[in-house]
């Protein structure tokens, strides 16, 4: 059956191939709209038919017009994306999907700094350190790009583009109100220090309430407070650019965030919501040399420090915080939870047998007291720092062969009590190299590679090789083949796993301290994630009448996944899942005049995993189509369709269409006022997701109808 599906899949590209090259023949200009160059796929700017890959590029226009109000919304645009909000502050999003438990195959670039956080290989989508009104495009490579990004860009790349200072001179004010409180607000100014730098300071603030109806897990316990599921930010970003001298160029961008996040009961001991606090610093740099027409020296250094504090009260039997119940769970899990349903423990080694013997002794002498509750204060805080540099070298050998290479390093330190006992330090070392040659006028091949090598798990080396074929000016076929991965992150490979409650009450044996029972040790031995991606792709580009299309079928094998949910009572990850992705994508932009612009989507998917967890997130058939207008009178208005299907293991289907109207009012030759309204219909209020083997949990609105007015000022 998959092969039937794919050949159909097949038949149906060969057809839209041959359709489109038997169209109207005109000239390509690369520059004629703002989707038709990327840099992202290989560092190097390519037109769409030259990239070894496909890729999604999401204009600022699109965005506005669309009327979407966050990165997350966003990627409902690209076909074969899976985006699943769990939470009113916790988006999980990965291309093809694969597992809801933590998606963490795609990397994330904000103007070239990785948000991709090391320690938990994680990205979190609500505190992202950019404002939507700074975003000057989104480009997505819909493929494996590890050649030019390294481990980690494994299934896709995202680079969030913001716009230069000069690019919106003045003042910009921005205020949005809507569905569950929902209250945004935006001061942007941009200026002068003299005729060589430029800069802009943004100021943003949003907040909502989240989910009507947050239902904690089954194993969790009853949840205190359905309702509980507000998000507040706070960002602060600076960005500058200096013309140090004629062909120099020195790039500045610094931003500061804090915000607080609702969480509900962290287990059914839990007497407090264990909210999440969140502190975040960053700050990059980027040196440009034009050393002539044809050569361009760049190196870029950025740091980043993100800090989560996250506390709560918890309640727990005495027994729990016995440290002979500790020494026994290290040695035998199975001993603790035997005597824990009062059981004598039975068939382990004389160790074990000597630990147990010790437990009960301990659980004896407190007598009624082992079972009253002892409370105190957990948490789950750590803090990531990074410190990172590289050299890029881009040069133009001749009209027909250019080639990007550069070198890196790069310092992460995580430290947490609780996930690590202490600190985690992890330096990694890169060179990379990116060739695009055309032989012949209408042949590009595209080659390269990218070699790491880190403290903790070793080297890993992603190269790719591709070949476009332009079958005239218009219409070109692609072929590509490439390998990536994705390193184990820092808790993967030497977490120390381990809750000590302070404040406690009553003391234990004298003290206010005590360790929980449970814990969990990193086995250390973690291999690389890895990924065989073959694709056969079209890009037709016709830009007479203003379309782009992108087609492809795909091939991806995974192998040696960390399919695991890693939890205290479960930590144990292996290499030992895998999983074969194919299928088929189709994309198209048309922009027909100024007045009109369609974007549409499809994905057709077939996931075939040695593990129902590498399947939690996925869709056979998902798309999106939105389309806007600006009438004579002014008034703009456009329309979003979202189709997300359903899957057999516990994911919803997702669906929702969009409405929203606009128009611009000239207050002054150099000011304007833009009122803004969107409505939005959800298919289903609720969300459901499985967590873990049989384990699903869903949240809810309370209505399937969204409404959000916004004001733009400028002046």
């Amino acid at each position: 059956m998959k092969n039937k599906n794919l050949y159909a899949a097949s038949s149906l590209l060969l057809v839209l191939i041959q359709s489109f090259a038997n169209a109207a023949q005109t000239d390509i200009d690369p520059m004629n709209s703002d989707v038709s160059m990327v840099l992202t796929p290989t560092r190097l700017r390519q037109s769409l038919s030259d990239v070894p890959g496909s890729v999604t590029v999401l204009t600022a226009d699109m965005l506005t017009q669309f009327g979407i109000r966050s990165v997350p919304e966003a990627l409902r645009l690209v076909p074969g994306m899976a985006v699943v909000q769990v939470s009113g502050s916790d988006y999980r999003i990965s291309y093809h999907g694969t597992n809801i438990s933590a998606p963490r195959r795609m990397n994330v670039l904000i103007d070239g700094v990785s948000v991709y956080r090391s320690a938990f290989a994680r990205v979190d989508w609500t505190a992202l350190p950019v404002a939507m009104a700074d975003i000057q495009r989104i480009e997505v490579t819909r493929d494996p790009d590890s050649a030019s990004y390294g481990p980690n860009s494994m299934l896709a790349t995202i680079n969030i583009i913001t716009k230069y200072p000069q690019e919106v001179p003045g003042t910009t004010l921005d205020a949005t109100a809507g569905s569950r409180r929902t209250a945004d607000g935006m001061a942007r100014y941009s200026g002068k220090v003299d005729d060589s730098t430029t800069y802009r300071v943004t100021v943003e603030h949003q907040q909502n309430l989240g989910f009507n109806n947050v239902i904690a897990p089954p194993n969790v316990g009853p949840t205190a407070d359905p309702d509980h599921d507000a998000s507040r930010l706070n960002k602060i970003t600076f960005r500058s650019m200096t013309d140090i001298a004629p062909n120099q160029t020195f790039d500045l961008e610094l931003s500061v965030l804090q915000g607080k996040q609702d969480n509900q009961v962290a287990d059914t001991y839990t007497t407090s919501f264990p909210d999440v606090y969140l502190q975040e610093y960053d700050a990059n740099a980027i040196w440009k040399d034009a050393l002539s027409d044809t050569h361009e020296l760049q190196v870029q250094a950025y740091l980043t420090q993100h800090r989560q504090a996250q506390s709560w009260n918890e309640c727990l039997p005495t027994l729990a915080f016995l440290p002979q119940m500790g020494a026994l769970y290290k040695a035998s899990p199975t001993y603790v939870n035997e005597i824990l349903a009062g059981i004598q423990p039975s068939g382990g080694t004389p160790t074990d047998n000597l630990l147990a013997a010790a437990a009960i002794r301990s659980i004896l002498s407190l007598g009624p007291a082992a079972l009253a509750p002892s409370c105190g204060t957990a948490n789950q805080d750590y803090t990531e720092q990074r410190a990172d540099i590289e050299f890029q070298d881009t040069y133009v050998f001749s009209p027909s062969l250019r080639m990007v290479s550069g070198a890196g390093l790069r310092r992460d330190i995580a430290t947490s009590q609780t996930y690590l006992d202490g600190t985690v330090g992890n330096t990694t070392w890169r060179a990379f190299a990116n060739v695009e040659y055309k032989p012949v006028p209408t042949v590009v091949i595209n080659a390269g590679g990218y070699y790491e090598k880190d403290q903790l798990t070793g080297s890993s080396f992603s190269p790719r090789i591709a070949l476009n074929k332009h079958l005239d000016d218009n219409n070109t076929i692609r072929f590509v083949v490439s390998k990536a991965d994705r390193m184990p992150d820092i808790i993967e490979q030497r977490a120390n796993w381990a809750y000590q409650v302070t404040n406690l009450s009553p003391l234990l044996y004298g003290l206010n301290y005590a360790t929980f029972a449970q814990s969990a040790t990193a086995p250390g031995n973690i291999s690389a994630e890895h990924i065989l991606s073959r694709e056969i792709g079209y890009n037709g580009n016709f830009s007479r009448i203003g379309l782009t299309i992108d087609a492809k079928i795909f091939d991806d094998y995974l192998s040696d996944l960390i399919s695991q949910r890693l939890i205290l009572n479960s930590f144990a990850p292996t290499n030992s899942n895998d999983v074969t992705l194919r299928g088929a994508e189709l994309q198209a932009d048309y922009t027909p005049s100024q007045s009109w612009m369609m974007h549409a989507g499809y994905s057709y998917l077939l996931n075939s995993a040695s593990t129902a967890m590498e399947q939690t997130m996925y869709s056979r058939n998902s798309g999106s189509v939105a389309v806007s207008h600006v009438f004579d009178s002014g008034w703009r208005a456009s329309v979003g369709l979202y189709e997300y299907q359903a899957t057999l293991l516990g994911q919803s289907g997702y669906g929702k269409q969009d409405v929203t109207v606009s128009k611009t009012y000239k207050l002054s030759r150099d000011s304007s006022i833009t009122p803004t309204f969107t409505v939005t219909h959800l298919d289903h209020r609720s969300t459901e997701y499985m967590y873990g083997a049989g384990l699903s949990t869903e949240n809810s609105y309370a209505s399937p109808w969204q409404y959000y007015l916004s004001t733009r000022i400028t002046f």
